[in-house]
């Protein structure tokens, strides 16, 4: 019979010794090496070590909350907290400067169609890796969440379509609206629609937190795992 062994969450050491019992009747465990005190086996699956890297991979795979939650034995509403936590430990990533970018919109609902909300968005127009992006009103202050980044950057040109707001918040030295400009932004927004199916055109799977959404998006752009 084949025996688990079990490693320290913090040295991934395998040398341990019971340390009492917790309120709800648990055994504990005392690492030898580092002295860490902590429940090897747990009876609910969120506490599971590698649920966190589960819950991205099935994140980024287009499954929905419920079918998350079904999968992994846990409750929706844990699931849920368990990825605005996930998402609130992954950072921005650096851009480089003096990059050219492409920026776009893209339209999609919360809860439901009369409640039109905008995800915008930049690329490197060379690496295709998502520089920035914000969810919000189609307005200049859901664009300038995006252009400041790209800004501050330093930005050597910055294509966008013809909406008239990029005038007057992009300097008409590093704007551009060429035909073809945006044709990588374009086609990952047929990506982004694909693998994430809140952001469908045609369907009835709406988020019902414009929060929720965020972490997931941040999750599919920026999380490694």
């Amino acid at each position: 019979m084949q025996v688990k062994v079990y490693s320290c969450v913090k040295c991934v050491g395998d040398d341990f010794i019971k340390y009492g019992k917790t309120n709800y009747g648990k055994q504990r465990y005392q690492c030898k090496f580092c002295k860490a005190i902590s429940v090897l086996q747990y009876s609910y699956n969120a506490y599971k070590k590698d649920i966190n890297t589960k819950v991205i991979q099935l994140t980024k795979e287009s499954m929905g909350i419920r079918s998350i939650a079904r999968i992994l034995k846990i409750s929706t509403t844990t699931l849920l907290k368990r990825i605005v936590a996930i998402a609130d430990n992954i950072g921005q990533p650096l851009i480089p400067y003096y990059q050219t970018y492409e920026l776009d919109e893209m339209r999609f609902f919360i809860r439901k169609k009369s409640n039109v909300m905008w995800l915008v968005y930049a690329i490197n127009k060379s690496t295709k890796e998502i520089a920035g992006f914000y969810i919000g009103r189609r307005n200049n202050k859901t664009l300038n969440a995006v252009i400041k980044t790209l800004i501050n950057s330093k930005a050597k040109k910055i294509y966008t379509d013809k909406l008239r707001n990029y005038q007057y918040l992009i300097l008409k030295e590093i704007h551009s609206t060429k035909r073809h400009g945006i044709n990588r932004i374009e086609r990952k927004n047929l990506s982004i629609r694909t693998h994430v199916k809140r952001l469908n055109r045609k369907t009835i799977c709406f988020s019902r937190s414009a929060v929720i959404l965020n972490a997931i998006l941040k999750i599919y752009f920026w999380s490694d795992s």
